[in-house]
């Protein structure tokens, strides 16, 4: 019962805040308490380590969860994400980008992230998965003020239900071939017949769909831009992590005999998104959607490893690299709604930020030497890991091209940093004194994790060290 302390907290959070949503607490207090509370979540993970990676589960929990040294980092990685999410709302617009209800979808939206990346049956995730996406459709509707994000929940809304149907459809052929759905069951079969196969693929798709990698991206766009500035930052971040947990575990951590075929569909996904996403930012000069479609290019790079995987390599780069790019994002997103709030923020909306704030500026500076993989900072890192297991697999092929696209994303990233220190600014960024303290915490915090983990002090390379192949 102890290894589920943190996701019984969570639960608290959840029935807490629902009960804060009808009262008249400030809002800084209402943020206050869920940082503690998240905090004591994520302390929680490593307190209860042991106890959560030795299966110290009750009963009625065996059967649908199961915890491990890789569920364990990326629920962390979550707990993190909420935080980070959380900070965001400090600098919402309290007419009309923020309401207490929203930090009880948040709650439950998480909730649900971690439930997607520890449930070990099939209906379970799906479930979990829909939990989190209810709460998310909400969060995205819930600023009434801007049509596109009406109009962004029920594109989402629509598409995602057009894909859960799918999704039941191949739980139906498999659990009608195999009298089961549950993984490690499923990882058993020696010779998984057409049908279940045809099953997997349909699931598959679906969590194509949540990530949203080639194919299944279109959708993203017009959604994520749609979402205020924090919200997309979460989805960026929070949901594409939790949406690659439950991929690589029912894909790879407990295949069913479809390794040679997933090899395949891994590698043609990754190429393609990684030109497609760098063909969509190279012509952009919306820095949101510049982030928004870099992440296609980043989703790229984890299929790598996920196409190199045979069982045999490790799974610590693409779990690795997902972790730092969610976090990464994060606080990319985070700096762009404390500067800007749901202002378009154009390429030269960002000029001569350095003059007004100059460590925000440094900051995103350095996300963006991140994102391309620039030498000591963590992306640089990331994408070592990455390239070394292609090439250790004998996948080199995919290896060059990630390194071709790495170099043309070196363009749409180095235009906005030319664009902070070499270009005149048309308006000043003007922020308050305690915005502007907060503002700058962020920016120190940003920086440290980009440089530390780049230079492998940092907490989460050792952390993810635990992570088994």
């Amino acid at each position: 019962m102890i290894a589920l302390t943190p996701f019984l907290l969570s639960i608290a959070a959840i029935i807490a805040n629902i009960f804060l949503s009808v009262t008249r607490i400030k809002k800084g207090l209402l943020l206050g308490v869920n940082l503690l509370f998240w905090a004591i979540v994520l302390v929680s993970f490593f307190v209860f380590r042991n106890e959560i990676v030795n299966s110290d589960l009750p009963f009625f929990a065996t059967g649908f969860i199961v915890f491990g040294q890789f569920e364990l980092v990326l629920c962390s990685i979550v707990a993190v994400l909420t935080i980070l999410f959380f900070a965001t709302l400090y600098f919402s617009d309290d007419e009309r980008y923020f309401k207490p209800e929203l930090v009880a979808l948040a709650n439950l939206a998480s909730f649900g992230m971690m439930g997607m990346i520890i449930s070990s049956e099939i209906i379970t995730t799906l479930i979990f998965i829909e939990i989190a996406s209810i709460s998310i459709y909400a969060m995205i509707a819930l600023n009434s003020f801007n049509s596109k994000s009406i109009e962004a929940a029920f594109k989402y809304f629509l598409l995602s239900s057009f894909m859960s149907a799918f999704y039941l459809l191949g739980a139906a052929l498999i659990f009608g071939m195999t009298q089961t759905t549950k993984y490690e069951l499923l990882s058993k079969l020696s010779s998984p017949l057409f049908i279940t196969t045809i099953g997997a693929m349909l699931i598959i798709a679906m969590m194509f769909f949540k990530i949203a990698i080639f194919g299944f991206y279109r959708w993203s766009i017009d959604v994520y831009y749609g979402a205020s500035t924090s919200i997309t930052g979460y989805l960026a971040g929070a949901f594409k992590l939790a949406s690659f947990g439950m991929l690589i575990k029912f894909a790879l951590l407990y295949s069913g005999g479809w390794n040679d075929i997933l090899a395949i569909i891994f590698s043609v996904v990754a190429i393609c998104s990684m030109f497609i996403g760098n063909f969509l930012s190279l012509k952009e000069v919306d820095v949101k959607k510049i982030l928004i479609a870099a992440g296609i290019v980043h989703a790229g790079y984890i299929f790598i490893n996920l196409a190199s995987f045979s069982g045999e390599e490790s799974l610590f780069a693409g779990v690795f690299y997902i972790a730092i790019y969610a976090i990464t994002t994060g606080f990319g997103f985070l700096l762009l709604n404390a500067l800007f709030g749901d202002k378009q923020v154009t390429i030269d909306s960002i000029a001569g930020l350095y003059k007004s704030s100059p460590i925000a500026a440094l900051a995103f500076t350095i996300i963006s030497l991140s994102f391309i993989g620039f030498p000591y900072t963590v992306g640089f890192l990331g994408k070592v890991y990455i390239f070394s297991s292609a090439f250790e697999a004998g996948y080199a092929y995919l290896a060059i091209f990630g390194i071709i696209n790495t170099i043309l994303s070196v363009y749409y990233y180095l235009r906005i940093i030319i664009s902070i220190y070499f270009k005149e600014s048309n308006e000043i960024v003007i922020l308050s004194k305690p915005r502007t303290i907060w503002l700058n915490i962020l920016s120190i915090l940003a920086i440290a994790f980009v440089i530390l983990e780049g230079i492998g002090i940092g907490s989460i390379l050792g952390y993810l060290s635990l992570v088994m192949a």
